[in-house]
């Protein structure tokens, strides 16, 4: 896998040696789904002009995102919270199309780690 500054692969290594590759798996799995979940909620709360919500909505991001080694969308996640909670909603606008972009940036790099862990020779 290419190196690249939005996945530090050594966090899919830290989480397979704490649970296994299964463990590993499902928490990638799970992250894919939920982040987009949490995106998508972030950007419907921001068009509602519910600052509170998108702070809500990005705040989990941060944690999962550091858990599964996507370093540039966690930063963004707290930016983008930070931003929120001083009701910077101009702020909040620019820093969540960057959010998205780092999930977009990051997501085909989990989904090959994923099937690169999926093969019966792992």
């Amino acid at each position: 896998m290419p190196e690249s500054p939005d996945f530090d692969p050594a966090a899919i290594e830290r989480l397979q040696r704490l649970g296994g590759t299964d463990f590993v798996l499902k928490m990638l799995d799970l992250f894919l789904d939920y982040a987009a979940k949490k995106i998508s909620e972030a950007r419907a709360a921001l068009s509602a002009g519910n600052l509170e919500a998108v702070e809500s909505a990005v705040h989990p991001l941060k944690s999962s995102a550091g858990n599964i080694g996507a370093a540039r969308l966690r930063a963004l996640a707290t930016q983008a919270e930070d931003l929120a909670r001083e009701r910077q909603a101009e702020a909040v606008t620019a820093c969540l199309a960057e959010l998205e972009a780092a999930f977009a940036a990051v997501k085909p790099l989990l989904e090959q780690k994923r099937q690169a862990l999926s093969r019966p020779d792992r």
